[in-house]
């Protein structure tokens, strides 16, 4: 029987735990990222919970390369390593240790979607997303495949329905091919370079609204930046205001300024101008208990509050 180690931070972790539990596998310990503010890391889980309830070694870590992690992993003698569900990258020291290999996991269809952030990215634009368990290497994301479950990003999805795809794929991926590694199977199939392609980093001020942008991709962009993930926002009144859900309206006759609220709809929120288009805007937060007026304006006009931030600093130099 495989000894098989699992390092991780998320739900995705989770429920690779509890498939390899549950399809009988020897796993000898688990080593979970226990950051300084959890609320950082999209969807963190709580592992070391989770390997109490199921009788497994558990070790917390910080940054998965220093030493005492790899000590304490060379101590288990793996034959596989699942590494699933954290942003750090490995040492080489990592992929050398296990007998046969470090198992990473990606929700894009591979070699489609490489990279960072691909939860944000493919509910953004609506790609079609796979729980896709590979063999990891040097670079990011391109080993063979060993099992790829994909499922559609549907206009109504948002990050946090999106996800809930991917933890029911990594179920169905993991129901697939399991049985088959512990038979023995190990034949990873590799990806075929002349489809991959790669995302960059997102952060969180990149979830910012330009309202000159169209209704559709604001739309898209606000579903891209819910929970779990900080939550795309604008300005009101010097305030920030982060913007949960939205909602394309196509159906009412009126137009106005760019960023300009045009109805205020109990039920529906309020309704924005966009670049073309416009939007309802709903399930707002902010720090102040704001109440718009139809006519408000969202955002900053960039010229006019350079000019008021000069005029400012010319009266303070002519003091």
């Amino acid at each position: 029987m495989y000894r098989i180690l699992v390092i991780g931070a998320v739900n995705t972790t989770k429920h690779t735990i509890n498939q390899l539990n549950k399809h009988g596998f020897n796993i000898v310990g688990v080593i979970g990222h226990e950051p300084k503010d959890v609320g950082h890391v999209s969807g963190w889980a709580d592992l070391k919970s989770l390997s109490q309830s199921l009788n497994i070694d558990y070790k917390g870590f910080k940054k998965i390369n220093d030493s005492e992690n790899i000590l304490w992993a060379k101590e288990k003698k793996a034959d596989i390593i699942f590494a699933v569900g954290f942003s750090q990258l490995m040492s080489e020291e990592w992929l050398q240790m296990p007998t046969l290999g470090c198992i990473g996991f990606h929700p894009t269809f591979l070699p489609k979607g490489r990279g960072r952030a691909p939860l944000a990215w493919i509910t953004l634009e609506k790609e079609m997303g796979s729980a896709t368990f590979f063999l990891m290497g040097r670079d990011a994301d391109d080993g063979p495949v060993f099992v790829q479950d994909t499922f559609t990003v549907e206009e109504i999805d948002d990050a946090a329905s999106v996800e809930m795809k991917i933890e029911e794929a990594i179920i169905n991926s993991l129901d697939k091919w399991l049985p088959e590694l512990k038979k023995g199977i190990w034949e990873p199939i590799p990806q075929n370079e002349t489809f991959a392609s790669w995302y960059g980093k997102r952060a969180i001020e990149d979830g910012n609204i330009n309202w000159n942008d169209s209704a559709s991709y604001i739309n898209r962009l606000i579903k891209a930046s819910t929970r779990p993930h900080p939550g795309a926002y604008t300005y009101f009144k010097d305030s920030k205001v982060i913007i949960w859900k939205s909602e394309v309206e196509t159906n009412i006759p009126i137009k106005g300024v760019i960023g300009r609220v045009l109805l205020i709809d109990v039920e529906k929120g309020w309704l924005v101008q966009c670049g073309t288009g416009l939007l309802w805007i709903k399930q707002i937060e902010s720090t102040l208990n704001l109440t718009p007026n139809v006519g408000d304006k969202l955002g900053y006009n960039i010229e006019d509050e350079i000019f008021q931030i000069k005029t400012v600093l010319k009266s303070l130099q002519n003091e």
